[in-house]
C-alpha cells in the first residue's frame, strides 16, 4: 500500500502540474481513471471509472478567477479507492465531488502562496537574477507537488476513513464562505474577460449565457450547446447579407460601367 499511495501521489502531482501548465487533457477523469488504474494494475476498471466520472465534472470549469472543485485529486482518489475495496462505480461517484471540493480550499491557498512566488519573481527579474527568477518558477511547482501529496498519499494509504475524517475536519463556516465565493467569482470572471475584450457588441451574449447559467439552471454544458446554435444561426445570416452585398456591389458596378 505505501507503494502504491507514493505513485498515485507523483501521479496526481503530475497530472495536476498539466492541469496548471498546459491543459492538454491528461488531468480530465477519463484520463485519469485510466492512468489509476494502469498503476493499480486495473485498467479495465480504471477506464470504466474514469469515464462515469467525466459525466460528473464534464459541466464543472473554471472561469476567470473561480476556481473549480478539484477534478484531477477527486478523480484519482475516487478511482483507487474503488479498485482496491472493490466496491467498483458506486464508491467512486459516492467520493469523487466531496473529495473534490475538499481539495479545492487547498488549491486555493497554493494559489495564494504561487501569487507570492510571482511578485518574487518580478522582484528577481528586475535586479536581472535570473537563476532565482528560475527557481521561484520551480518552487511554483514544489508547491503543487505538496498540496497534492497531503491529499493523495494519506487518503490512499489510509483509506475511505481518513478522506471522510480529513473533510469533516473542516468547518461548516469555511466550507458555506467557499460555496458564497464559488457564486460570487464567476460574475467577476465574466468582468475579468469583458474587460479584456473590446468588442461591445459580444457583450450581451456573455450576459445571456450568465443568466443562462445563473438563473435557468442550465449546466456549462447546456450553455454551450446554445451557444453553438446561436452563432451557427448568427453565421448563416451574417454569410447570407454578405452574399447579398456583393450581388448588389456588383450590380452597381455593372451599371456604372454601363453609364460610362
Amino acid at each position: 500500500m505505501l507503494l502504491q499511495a507514493v505513485l498515485l501521489s507523483i501521479l496526481a502531482s503530475i497530472l495536476s502540474i498539466e492541469w496548471m501548465n498546459g491543459h492538454f487533457g491528461f488531468a480530465r477523469p477519463l484520463w485519469v481513471g485510466t492512468l489509476t488504474g494502469l498503476v493499480l494494475g486495473d485498467l479495465q476498471q480504471g477506464i470504466i471509472i474514469g469515464a462515469s466520472l467525466q459525466l460528473i465534472f464534464m459541466g464543472m470549469s473554471g472561469v476567470g478567477a473561480a476556481v473549480p472543485p478539484d477534478q484531477t485529486i477527486g478523480s484519482v482518489i475516487a478511482t483507487a479507492l474503488a479498485i482496491l475495496t472493490g466496491q467498483g462505480i458506486e464508491i467512486a461517484l459516492t467520493l469523487a465531488v466531496p473529495v473534490a471540493l475538499g481539495a479545492q480550499i487547498l488549491d486555493i491557498f497554493s494559489r495564494t502562496i504561487n501569487s507570492g512566488l510571482i511578485h518574487m519573481a518580478d522582484g528577481y527579474a528586475q535586479k536581472r537574477e535570473y537563476g532565482k527568477v528560475e527557481m521561484s518558477h520551480y518552487l511554483g511547482i514544489l508547491v503543487q507537488f505538496i498540496r497534492t501529496s497531503v491529499i493523495v498519499f494519506p487518503a490512499i494509504y489510509f483509506g475511505v476513513d481518513a478522506v471522510t475524517a480529513m473533510i469533516s475536519v473542516i468547518p461548516t463556516a469555511v466550507l458555506r464562505g467557499l460555496e458564497v465565493s464559488g457564486g460570487i467569482l464567476p460574475a467577476v470572471g465574466f468582468g475579468m474577460l469583458l474587460t479584456m475584450l473590446e468588442v461591445p457588441y459580444l457583450f450581451p451574449f456573455f450576459f445571456i449565457g450568465f443568466a443562462l447559467a445563473t438563473f435557468g439552471g442550465y449546466s456549462t454544458v447546456g450553455v454551450t450547446l446554445v451557444a453553438v446554435c446561436v452563432a451557427l444561426v448568427l453565421d448563416h445570416y451574417n454569410k447570407k447579407n454578405k452574399v447579398n452585398t456583393e450581388v448588389k456591389n456588383e450590380s452597381a458596378s455593372d451599371l456604372d460601367s454601363l453609364m460610362e
